[in-house]
């Protein structure tokens, strides 16, 4: 029989046990529960299914980590079409704007630039085009433009600039990292160059076309690619860049300079993430946990065990709470049609 004495040691240990659960349990969930935020560059594609399992991914963030994230930006996926747009932002609940994508690996565009147009009419939000890394377009030996100032592009371009249409996420390039960590995507430094160069051609050439670039433009995995971005956004004023699968690269440039970049540039940076289609339960809760790594990056100054994709391990930057507004949100109200009007419908109070 226990005595008095180590009756009150076993519930003294309980109640710590307790409270040390809660505590580390408190300390996961987000300091910021009033920042929604939106993910620019996602591939939900067509699938009911998987606007289905969203929305259960974003109950299962809310009620983990209160974390908010209350609307995504469909990219399309290869092959995947949006038949329905009606039916699929009703499956959605006003929390996924679609927009037209080419994934297509020739000269020029599918959709005809006089079709852009009607394509806003319907209700699509912007272009997303993928077309730059030649080695990942183009089969060995095809023939074709190898970059995205590919002059066959240039109608479409001088049509979306005229009509105020937004390049969504375009890629352009895929990352080259330091001399001894060259990334298996892209290794050739020459190379990489000269897809990142192509595309400050196009800029060059239509400086009133607004676009998001894809991650970062991939400028984003050595200290002068992120010197560079610095000089294309003072350059370019319709130029901006999502962050979309770049966590996992963060450790491969200097801490300080990534973060003064971030708070610098503020204003031209939208949250992404590249997250594909969701099929099942188990695909919820690795999403889920993908998500909170990301945030845990840009709210924190924890060391986070790697990105959105990846594993590598990650000190947290810590930004100001009103970086962190325009990268989650602000900036997408300013650059994405819809979306401020689809907060508010929603019930959020934006400025």
């Amino acid at each position: 029989m226990l005595k008095l004495s180590e009756v009150t040691k076993f519930f003294v240990v309980f109640l710590f046990i307790i409270f040390l659960a809660s505590f580390l349990h408190a300390q996961e969930k987000t300091a910021y529960p009033d920042i929604p935020r939106i993910d620019v560059h996602t591939h939900i594609g067509s699938d009911l299914q998987t606007v289905s399992n969203f929305l259960d991914l974003r109950e299962q963030l809310k009620e983990k980590y209160n974390i908010d994230v209350a609307m995504w930006i469909n990219l399309g996926s290869s092959g995947s079409p949006i038949i329905d747009l009606d039916s699929f932002m009703k499956a959605g609940q006003d929390r996924i704007l679609c927009s037209i994508s080419d994934y297509s690996p020739h000269d020029g565009f599918d959709l005809p630039p006089l079709e852009l147009p009607k394509k806003l009419e319907e209700g699509y939000i912007g272009f997303k085009i993928w077309a730059g890394p030649p080695a990942r377009r183009l089969k060995p030996g095809q023939i074709g433009f190898p970059y995205i100032d590919n002059p066959a592009h240039e109608p479409t371009f001088a049509k979306m600039e005229e009509i105020g249409m937004l390049a969504t996420s375009i890629h352009i390039a895929d990352p080259n990292g330091p001399f001894d960590r060259r990334t298996r995507w892209l290794p050739d430094p020459v190379e990489y160059w000269r897809q990142i160069m192509a595309f400050r051609h196009v800029l060059e050439s239509h400086p009133n076309l607004k676009v998001v670039t894809a991650h970062a433009m991939w400028a984003i995995c050595q200290d002068a690619q992120i010197d560079y971005l610095r000089n294309a956004l003072a350059t370019f004023p319709n130029l901006n860049v999502d962050l979309a699968a770049t966590f996992q690269y963060f450790n491969l440039v200097t801490y300080d300079n990534l973060r003064s970049f971030l708070i610098d540039y503020a204003d031209r940076i939208v949250y992404g993430t590249d997250i594909g289609q969701i099929r099942d339960a188990d695909g919820i809760s690795s999403r889920m946990e993908a998500y909170n790594r990301s945030f845990q990056i840009l709210e924190t100054d924890k060391m986070v065990d790697g990105g959105f994709f990846g594993s590598t391990k990650t000190k947290g930057l810590a930004l100001p709470k009103e970086v962190l507004e325009k990268i989650y949100y602000k900036n997408a109200m300013r650059l994405y049609p819809k979306v401020r009007e689809h907060l508010e419908k929603l019930g959020y109070t934006v400025d």
